[in-house]
């Protein structure tokens, strides 16, 4: 029987599985698995989502199936354990990690790799370019792969031996760009997606997010959160952009509101396609309970349009924040000064209200200064 790699599928039905008391043998049944497998998907994708008080002490729940808090009545009832959840989509995302960063080495033959160098050693002593000599042989690999195991020192063939060394310029890394290598997979959070979500939830509010300007990794940014019913932004300076500070941005408004008001201040978000957006479980799910807190929704490629409200805000604010020029002197209390400014503007569709008294008028002045608060 040929080997297959545990699907997203399979991963809902063992999560599922622990969510309902299940056996190791009845998921084992329900997901066509080997109960070993499981046990060894569990550990490996499980993550910890809270630290408990018994540092050296560990709950026995973890040290054998299930190897995890799923479906545990004393998750969150004076447990003292860290606690350590499984998660389908998480799990899904770590393998597809795994898989990619497996993918080295050489995937042919020794035989076809043999004739692969013959083939590069001849053509290269007659003065013959790379280019010329995959194109004349069959089964060969592309020009780009035969220079990189030329450079890896793979083949016999050296890069003095080559009739003019073709140079690379070495890409650079960027943190902003961490998970861009890798294929993010957005099904349930694209533009349709969310134009579904709405009909189901037409009360609902939806936070447009996006930075205001183009994003240098090494400067300061500005992010800025519209809800554009209240015609509200939040504005926040970031510290060298990158998706953990998101990430770590939302978890601090968990902190201050509290999980209940941030899923009413956060249900749903809408963004574009920027890499430091790219972590969306990080966004989503709550860092201390591991429950869901809000969702993510991605616009189209080059259609900023989707978000207008957020994009219109941004041009209103580049009067404070002008394009070329830099904005590392600012501070947050400055930030804060430029955010009660805009939000106190009084506006015709608001019945001559601003967007700050009718935020006021809703939600109270508690929630709205824990949101502005630096």
């Amino acid at each position: 029987m040929k080997w297959e790699h545990i699907n997203i599928l399979q991963r809902k039905a063992i999560a599922s599985g622990l969510s309902r008391h299940k056996s190791l043998k009845e998921i084992a049944e329900i997901t066509n698995l080997d109960p070993t497998s499981i046990s060894k998907e569990i550990s490996r994708n499980r993550i910890k989502t809270y630290k408990g008080k018994k540092i050296n002490d560990v709950c026995k729940k973890i040290l054998r199936f299930p190897k995890c808090c799923n479906g545990c009545n004393k998750k969150y009832q004076g447990c003292e354990f860290d606690k350590y959840e499984y998660k389908a989509e998480v799990a899904q995302e770590k393998a597809d990690r795994r898989l990619v960063n497996s993918r080295v080495g050489i995937n042919v033959s020794e035989e076809e790799f043999n004739n692969i160098d013959k083939a590069i050693k001849e053509g290269v002593a007659s003065k013959e370019s790379i280019y010329h000599i995959v194109k004349s042989n069959e089964g060969m690999p592309s020009t780009p792969t035969i220079y990189r195991w030329i450079r890896e020192k793979k083949l016999t063939t050296t890069w003095m031996d080559l009739p003019y060394a073709k140079t690379y310029k070495k890409r650079k890394k960027n943190e902003k760009y961490a998970y861009s290598n890798n294929k993010i997979d957005r099904s349930g959070r694209t533009f349709v997606c969310y134009l579904e979500h709405r009909r189901k939830f037409p009360g609902e509010y939806t936070v447009q997010m996006d930075f205001l300007g183009t994003i240098v990794s090494d400067s300061k940014c500005i992010l800025t959160l519209t809800i554009p019913e209240l015609h509200f932004v939040i504005i926040k300076l970031l510290e060298k952009p990158n998706s953990d500070k998101v990430v770590s941005l939302f978890n601090e408004f968990e902190e201050r509101l509290g999980i209940n008001n941030f899923n009413l201040m956060f249900p749903s978000i809408l963004t574009d396609r920027d890499p430091c957006f790219i972590n969306y479980l990080g966004i989503e799910f709550s860092h201390n309970t591991g429950e869901k807190r809000t969702m993510v929704f991605y616009c189209d490629s080059f259609r900023s349009n989707q978000k207008g409200n957020v994009e219109n805000m941004n041009k209103q604010l580049r009067k404070y924040f002008p394009k070329g020029k830099s904005i590392d002197y600012l501070t947050d209390k400055e930030i804060l000064t430029i955010n009660e400014i805009v939000i106190s503007q009084k506006i015709a569709s608001l019945g001559g209200l601003s967007p700050k008294e009718v935020f006021e008028s809703i939600y109270g002045s508690k929630l709205l200064n824990l949101l502005l608060k630096n």
